[in-house]
């Protein structure tokens, strides 16, 4: 490749990372998008098809540090900061009843 087009596909991901920042700050503090509408919105702010856009989209909000990614029912690109972890109490094990036990021999 010539440094023509290094630079020329280094402008089109310019924009594109430019857009999907854009868009993610416009977003409330906790609102939350799925990755696919994002791309769509940075597709029409780059007149791009979303599909060419999806992969850069994808990137920036894996590595962005105004946004986080979840899975799941609740998913999707939340605005704002990834809540720290809470550690849960381990459970304490039961003790095995001999009585009750199954497994128990006769």
């Amino acid at each position: 490749m010539s440094n023509a087009n290094i630079k020329s596909m280094m402008e089109t991901v310019q924009s594109v990372f430019d857009a999907a920042h854009a868009a993610v700050e416009s977003m409330a503090i906790g609102e939350r998008i799925q990755i696919k509408e994002l791309a769509q919105t940075v597709g029409l702010a780059v007149a791009m098809e979303p599909k060419h856009v999806l992969g850069f989209v994808n990137h920036f909000v894996h590595h962005t540090d105004i946004a986080y990614v979840t899975r799941g029912k609740n998913g999707g690109v939340i605005r704002g900061i990834k809540p720290a972890k809470t550690d849960k109490p381990a459970k304490k094990a039961k003790k095995a009843d001999p009585a009750t036990d199954a497994t128990a021999s006769v």
